[in-house]
């Protein structure tokens, strides 16, 4: 049975990871991430180099606010092996119901980096979105430099398209060209 996007807060996992609201308990592990400069050599500003104040905000934003508007879903990474440990972010935003397409991320805590976790998390966002929820698109958007995450979109069936995104202020640069990867459900 289908459910709307945002009736439900998600929480998602498989034998590797949980994928979950945040809770206040997170703000020291999410301050690790969003101070972390290799973290946001390839993705937009948000969260980045945000004190503890303005992160805990966040945190009750995120399942609060932000969800009730039906602005954005950004959900807790969390180990299966250890469940009160944050290690990174599941994205889920600019839904656009009347096209049935939305737009996915991840980041991940560099201390976790090449452990299968950001393939994990896609591959349960992608069930979640496209099983659960009934949409037939999702788009990520990918700097060209970031090798690992254009393989781990092409490794759970996303397509690189043959045109680019014009992005603000991602890595640091004013204007960046993005690669557009696309996840179709037949």
């Amino acid at each position: 049975m289908m459910i709307e996007l945002f009736e439900v807060f998600p929480k998602l996992e498989n034998e590797k990871v949980i994928i979950r609201k945040m809770e206040s308990s997170d703000v020291v592990a999410l301050s690790e991430i969003s101070n972390n400069d290799n973290v946001y050599k390839y993705i937009p500003p948000f969260l980045y180099k945000k004190n503890i104040k303005t992160l805990e905000t966040a945190i009750k934003n995120f399942s609060g606010r932000d969800f009730e508007k039906k602005k954005m879903i950004i959900a807790g990474i969390y180990l299966k092996d250890k469940p009160n440990r944050l290690v990174g972010l599941a994205e889920m935003f600019d839904y656009k119901k009347k096209e049935n397409k939305i737009t996915i991320g991840y980041r991940i805590n560099e201390d976790y980096w090449n452990r299968k976790i950001a393939s994990n998390t896609l591959k349960l966002m992608v069930n979640y979105l496209t099983n659960k929820i009934g949409i037939t698109t999702l788009n990520a958007f990918v700097m060209p430099e970031n090798l690992y995450s254009a393989k781990i979109l092409l490794n759970n069936g996303f397509v690189k398209e043959d045109y680019t995104s014009q992005e603000k202020n991602w890595g640091g640069k004013e204007i960046v060209s993005v690669d557009v990867y696309t996840y179709k459900k037949i």
